[in-house]
């Protein structure tokens, strides 16, 4: 069994398994299915895993193409939906088949030791998709959610602006009240997958700038709509995950609105909570996967480089530990606050050191072969380099540990 088997015992949270009448989702499973305990659950799904489905084989193997690596994985997701895996540990009245976050670590867990290298952009499952559960119109989200488990259609998040990246409470764009609405307009930047995405939960200023942070609201923006532009940014990786998207007049039905109105800090400080905390546990899983895969490849001669696998191998335990105790908060109901700012640092921290050694112990990945297995390599230790500034910098989580939690002046 896996890493997971110690935390699956733990009961779900408050919420995380609703159901009412009149639903027009598939009703929960009986008391008889062993899927609806996170450990049988667990069980089942690796014999499932380990009998090497054909869309697991396809999004498990080495894709140096982006695109191509989007179009395996959703594949793999419209599987994992279609069989029920992928809908345990959500509402029923949303979609899911109830059950907790344990369901949905168990699920990424298997898929990560069974070759699986990424969550690529269904990273935004465990970052959005918990926000929209808890804050979104119900029945807004009881549509879109299982579009976007079973991969139909995705989700990018509209935060960060060319004038307003760390200090977000002084973003620009602005939605007016309108006639059955608001209409949206202003630019976003480094909005992830936005290229791939249907939807983009945009954060947009309804009040005064002076209110800063009180005067903001959380909008779910149709990418399709008129008036929006996706403008592709390159990474120095190679690969296109980022986006500038511009709203221009843009029209969002009131109905789109996420939270309450001038609630839009609530809805990021949620979305934070997951994004820093809690995802640390399904993104230290791909990195477990990827240095145990490389240390298969290279061998003996990785002897020499000890001290780097030893202080990976320290780093990884550290984001276990700390991203546990976030995946229990989520399941009691309850979000991390200010203490997600730890969790984040020690991703990065794990990040970069299983970087560092790969680096070190194999120097193909600098120098090799361009095939897709290196291609996919280099562009994983690249990205490992900005993993300290992107989703909030090294600087801002040791400013809020310092503020927030002891209180320096």
């Amino acid at each position: 069994m896996s890493i997971l088997t110690s935390m699956l015992h733990f009961t779900p949270g408050q919420g995380d398994d609703v159901s009412r009448d009149g639903d027009p989702h598939p009703a929960a499973p009986g008391v008889g299915d062993p899927r609806a305990d996170p450990l049988g659950f667990a069980a089942a799904f690796e014999q499932w895993a380990a009998a090497g489905p054909a869309a697991l084989r396809a999004a498990a193997r080495p894709i140096a193409e982006y695109a191509d690596r989007v179009t395996a994985t959703s594949a793999l997701m419209r599987v994992l939906f279609d069989e029920g895996w992928s809908r345990y540990g959500w509402p029923v009245e949303l979609g899911g088949l109830g059950g907790a976050i344990q369901h949905r670590a168990a699920l990424w867990d298997v898929l990560a030791r069974a070759g699986l290298p990424t969550m690529a952009l269904y990273e935004h499952l465990e970052i959005l998709a918990p926000t929209l559960a808890a804050l979104g119109e119900p029945a807004f989200v009881a549509e879109v959610l299982p579009r976007f488990l079973r991969g139909d259609e995705t989700w990018s998040q509209g935060f960060s602006e060319p004038e307003a990246g760390s200090d977000l409470a002084s973003l620009r764009t602005r939605a007016v009240p309108a006639e059955g609405g608001y209409v949206v307009t202003g630019r976003k930047i480094w909005t992830s997958w936005a290229r791939y995405a249907t939807w983009c939960l945009v954060l947009a200023r309804t009040g005064t700038p002076a209110e800063r942070h009180r005067g903001l609201t959380a909008f779910a923006v149709d990418l399709r709509s008129p008036g929006v532009e996706v403008r592709v940014i390159e990474q120095a990786n190679g690969t296109d995950e980022l986006a500038e998207v511009t709203f221009d007049d843009v029209h969002v039905p009131a109905g789109r609105i996420v939270g309450a109105p001038g609630g839009g800090w609530a809805v990021a400080m949620h979305i934070l909570s997951s994004e820093r905390g809690t995802l640390a546990w399904f993104k230290h899983c791909f990195f477990q996967r990827r240095l145990q895969e490389h240390l298969e490849q290279v061998g003996p001669g990785a002897a020499a480089f000890d001290g780097e696998l030893g202080a990976a191998v320290l780093d990884l335990a550290a984001v276990r530990a700390t991203s546990f105790d976030g995946l229990l908060a989520h399941a009691a109901g309850a979000t991390l606050g200010p203490r997600a700012a730890f969790v984040k640092l020690l991703l990065c921290a794990s990040e970069r050191s299983v970087g560092d050694w790969m680096l070190a112990a194999d120097p193909d990945l600098a120098i090799g072969i361009q095939d897709d297995e290196v291609a996919v390599a280099r562009q994983d230790y690249l990205f490992s380099r900005i993993v300290t500034v992107y989703g909030g910098s090294q600087q801002m989580q040791l400013d809020t540990i310092a503020k927030q939690i002891l209180r320096l002046p």
